[in-house]
């Protein structure tokens, strides 16, 4: 009785244990917000509390988990305003902000520190004033090449806890005309700007900064030459100025000299290799020469650096896919539509993914969420038409296709897409229509021009394609198919000068089809080329009955038996039950005088045929060769049995009869005589 008492004592103070721990935590969860309201009120200002925000601190303070980062509250102007990942903080050099507090998970904030990358003096920007004209100039002063928008979005709020990066907001700092003109001495034209910091170069030839400016004027009105020259001697006086390198790699780029921009990039990298820059543009210009999986590589380590840098991960996206890397191509642009506050071009890419892969289905959800933000986007309908084509919705296809066309009734590409359209649906007319309406638009427009032409050629309309065509080969003047095309077309129209000439050139650049051969060889007979023709269909492979037959016949006609015989050989190979196999190479050995070999031949093919009177006949002529009058005289007669009309038969029976009769009556003498 004892025994179980205390068992269920040590039962009752297992149970109790792990609810302890919990109530506990409890109490303590409730200790640490008592001292907080009490110590650091401002908190419940600026913090609204839910679930999630709960679960949030309770994970940070009982189980160390990394704090979250809400937002910045600043004051800016005057004026208060929240920064966060999602909402930047936007600069012009009028401004002066200060970020009164980091609002996150170390409510007491006593861990977290914020940085404004590349403009901070300290350790720590919390409640230090901060003015935008500093920042303005010292970008101008950087020789960072500022877009025409004005805007620099390269530059970021570092948000840190113990030394790491928990979060990251974005700073747009906008250079205005202004800031320029201020800078270069309040001058408003660019050729002044130009000679005003020329001549500060000479007067201070080691001044970087300025030779940046000037190289950043020369590279945004395109004079890349000079902006190079420019930043090489930057380089030269600092070699590892990572802004004169940056900016350097992209004129390379722009220039299309990409083996220095790669040899200059990953000079970047061993100098800083956390710069997510230098890896971006050592991943275009890989990307230019073609090195897909190169590039994808070094996409990915900026990624790895910036994981907020959408752009760049459509890059890598782009990379992937052009590696015919799929999967991840996908996932990537799955990525970026779930997280990125712009995600239309990743639903566009991914759809074009899909539609490669005849996911269709797949491809009609993406083009349709672009849709929901780009009603008017003339280009998506056409797309989706496309994947609705491909899932074999045809209703679907031309209606987005006629959307596609009424809100851009002069894009070409859209214009031939329905001239497709109408063409596998066998409506010749109206794909006509569509394509002709391409070549007003764009009369250069070779792929209009080579529909026309072929759908000219299938309609017996051989004068259009020939014009079609003849436009063409200007065009792809080693194209085969087109001078096969002309061929055919120019033949048709009883051109076989032309016809020829035209079929000699599609083989000459490389056309492998038999027919070509075969129609080439034909062309030469309508000229009286026989030699040529033959030539032709020689080449022709594997070889018809019909072939063979044209070269056995043609060898016949010049007496050349040995070379007749041998392809009236190969007929016999290709049908061996056929008795006109053995007709034809009985014929070739009877041209050639070898009446046995003729004979049997003959006799093979009645054993298949017994009612051909022309093989007949042939047969008792072979036996009249030999002198076999009698066996002539049957076979002969056979023929006429079959068919009266037979001149050889009619002709050789009498004959044969009276020589036979002949025969009779000198066989008759002699044995009188004996």
């Amino acid at each position: 009785m004892i025994n179980r008492r205390a068992n269920r004592k040590e039962q009752s103070e297992g149970i109790s244990s792990p609810l302890k721990v919990i109530s506990l935590a409890f109490v303590s969860i409730i200790i640490i917000f008592v001292l907080l309201f009490f110590f650091y009120p401002q908190f419940f200002r600026s913090l609204s509390f839910n679930a999630s925000r709960i679960k949030n601190a309770f994970g940070y303070y009982l189980l160390q988990d990394k704090p979250e980062f809400y937002y910045l509250e600043m004051e800016k102007n005057g004026k208060d305003i929240r920064a966060g990942k999602d909402n930047p903080l936007e600069v012009t050099y009028r401004d002066e902000f200060v970020v009164k507090a980091v609002v996150s998970d170390d409510l007491t904030g006593k861990y977290t520190t914020i940085k404004f990358e590349g403009f901070s003096k300290g350790n720590n920007d919390l409640g230090v004033l901060l003015k935008g004209v500093d920042f303005v100039n010292k970008i101008i002063q950087s020789g960072t090449v500022i877009e025409n928008s004005g805007i620099v979005s390269d530059y970021k709020i570092l948000i840190n806890h113990r030394n790491e990066m928990i979060a990251v907001v974005p700073l747009k700092i906008e250079i205005t005309p202004q800031d320029w003109f201020r800078f270069a001495k309040d001058s408003t034209n660019v050729r002044e700007q130009i000679d005003y910091l020329k001549k500060a170069i000479e007067m201070n030839k080691n001044e970087v900064s300025v030779r940046k400016v000037l190289a950043g004027i020369y590279s945004r009105q395109g004079n890349l030459d000079d902006a190079i020259v420019q930043y090489k001697d930057v380089l030269n006086i600092k070699p590892d100025d990572p802004v004169a390198m940056g900016e350097l790699v992209k004129c390379y780029i722009r220039k299309k000299e990409y083996d220095e921009a790669i040899k200059l990039s990953k000079v970047m990298i061993k100098t800083n290799p956390k710069d997510a820059r230098a890896y971006v543009g050592l991943g275009l210009s890989l990307a230019e020469k073609g090195l897909w999986a190169q590039a994808a590589q070094n996409y990915r380590e900026a990624v790895r650096i910036e994981p907020d840098d959408y752009p760049v991960r459509l890059k890598l996206a782009e990379a992937y896919k052009n590696s015919n890397m799929m999967s991840s191509a996908v996932e990537e642009y799955k990525y970026i539509a779930a997280h990125s506050k712009e995600p239309d071009p990743a639903f566009l890419s991914l759809g074009d993914v899909y539609l490669k892969l005849k996911k269709y289905d797949e491809a009609v959800k993406c083009y349709k969420e672009v849709l929901k933000k780009q009603p008017r986007n003339a280009a998506v309908y056409a797309n989706l038409a496309a994947a609705y084509a491909g899932g074999g919705k045809a209703s679907e296809e031309m209606d987005n296709l006629k959307k596609a066309i009424s809100l851009s009734p002069n894009d070409p590409t859209i214009r031939f897409n329905m001239g497709t359209a109408y063409e596998r649906r066998k409506m010749d007319a109206e794909a006509i229509r569509e394509y002709e309406t391409v070549l007003k638009i764009n009369s250069a427009d070779a792929d209009a021009q080579d529909r026309l032409a072929a759908l000219a050629l299938k309609n017996k309309q051989f004068g259009q394609a020939v014009k079609y065509y003849e436009k063409l080969k200007t065009k792809f003047p080693q194209k085969s198919s087109i001078y096969a095309n002309l061929g055919f077309a120019y033949g048709e129209l009883k051109k076989y000068a032309s016809s020829a000439e035209n079929y000699e050139k599609a083989i000459q650049y490389g056309a492998k089809d038999s027919n070509l051969h075969y129609n080439l060889a034909y062309t030469y007979d309508k000229l009286g080329m026989g030699k040529k023709a033959i030539a032709e269909y020689e080449k022709i492979s594997p070889k018809t009955k019909q072939i063979l037959g044209i070269i056995g016949n043609y060898y016949l006609k010049e007496k050349k038996y040995a070379t007749a015989i041998k392809y009236y050989k190969k007929i016999v190979e290709l049908e061996p039950k056929k008795a006109a196999s053995y007709e034809s190479l009985g014929y070739a050995y009877a041209a050639s005088e070898d009446w046995d070999t003729a004979i049997k031949n003959y006799r093979i093919a009645l054993k298949y045929d017994r009612e051909d009177d022309e093989l007949y006949a042939n047969l008792g002529e072979a036996y009249e060769r030999k002198g076999l009058y009698p066996e002539a005289l049957k076979a002969y007669t056979n023929a006429y049995a079959l068919n009266p009309d037979s001149a050889k038969a009619q002709q050789k029976i009498p004959k044969l009869k009276i020589k036979l009769l002949q025969e009779k009556a000198k066989k008759k003498i002699r044995s009188e005589e004996e």
